[in-house]
């Protein structure tokens, strides 16, 4: 597989924790959005908000202004999920996949 994000990603292994937190919990209440999260086990909380650019600029988060109390919401995308497994397991995401997240 080719695809500069996912070469990117593997390149940064701070970056993992940070996307596995969006990850759907899988309870029935669950949509996959969620809010911000500000502590995570060993990154520094001084690279959260780099960190989460980061992830929304290559397409493995994205995110939605939702209301004045909820405030930003974040949603693992399809090339998110793919980042996550292991390398070998890896497929690119369909066209119409990313059409779906889009809509999402």
């Amino acid at each position: 597989m080719d695809m500069p994000e996912l070469e990117l990603f593997d390149l940064h292994p701070e970056w993992r924790p940070v996307l596995e937190a969006y990850q759907p919990r899988g309870d029935a209440t669950d949509d996959g959005w969620h809010a911000r999260v500000s502590v995570i086990d060993g990154v520094p909380a001084d690279q959260l908000s780099p960190i989460h650019g980061k992830l929304i600029a290559l397409g493995f988060l994205k995110c939605e202004l939702s209301t004045r109390m909820d405030g930003i919401l974040y949603q693992i995308t399809s090339l998110g999920r793919q980042a996550l497994l292991p390398t070998e397991s890896r497929r690119l995401p369909m066209d119409w996949e990313q059409t779906i997240d889009d809509a999402a």
